[in-house]
């Protein structure tokens, strides 16, 4: 039946989304068909703006289990990063993540817009916030002690809360990383420069941490 062709479709791995107008190709007529209709049943693509296409050969493999749940999962956010976890676990991932984060807290080592650092269970949450800077005077911060800089390092910014971005080592539906934007209330400007420079730094640390944990094998 033609419903039955469509939820065939649905779960198909040979669709892509994508946020925004990032992808382009021919569609077949049923895969076309069956996101129209996911869209208009799915919560996540309310005041969205996405893009379907037939997948490239260079996207990560589908999860076979999630099927286009997790092309959706994309649109929320929406998501802006995505690459699978080959030499290294969730937990290692995630602790690093962790890490990561609380570089951006030192001096010169920021971003454009300045962020407080909050744990999460699978990661970290970076609030960008629009006034102030996370740290003191150079004289104040070298009469604290190192642990005290690390410890008070995500309440040291200053400043309006203004979006965020939520930085994750998944383990289901396959060991991965991905990164999402979040409280983005109505007014939120995208961190565009901010977003670029925190992508190229996350790539080519993830890069260098999963050579080195090859290398340790």
């Amino acid at each position: 039946s033609s419903s039955a062709s469509a939820s065939a479709s649905a779960s198909s791995p040979s669709v892509e989304l994508a946020p925004g107008d990032a992808l382009s190709g021919e569609m077949s007529t049923a895969d076309a068909a069956a996101v129209l209709v996911e869209a208009l049943r799915r919560p996540e693509s309310v005041n969205a703006t996405f893009s379907a296409a037939p997948r490239s050969s260079s996207s990560p493999p589908p999860a076979a289990a999630a099927g286009l749940d997790d092309e959706w999962l994309k649109l929320v956010g929406p998501e802006i990063y995505r690459r699978p976890l080959e030499a290294v676990t969730p937990h290692e991932a995630a602790s690093w993540l962790r890490e990561f984060a609380r570089q951006l807290l030192r001096p010169g080592q920021g971003l454009p817009t300045p962020v407080t650092v909050a744990d999460l269970p699978d990661g970290v949450l970076l609030r960008f916030v629009t006034t102030g800077y996370g740290y003191d005077s150079y004289e104040k911060e070298e009469a604290r002690g190192a642990e005290d800089k690390w410890a008070e390092g995500g309440e040291r910014a200053r400043g309006n809360p203004d979006g965020a971005l939520r930085l994750l080592a998944e383990s289901e539906p396959s060991a991965r990383l991905r990164v999402a934007r979040a409280e983005m209330a109505p007014g939120t400007l995208v961190k565009e420069t901010s977003e670029e420079l925190l992508l190229r730094r996350l790539a080519k640390g993830i890069d260098e941490l999963e050579a080195a944990a090859r290398r340790s094998r």
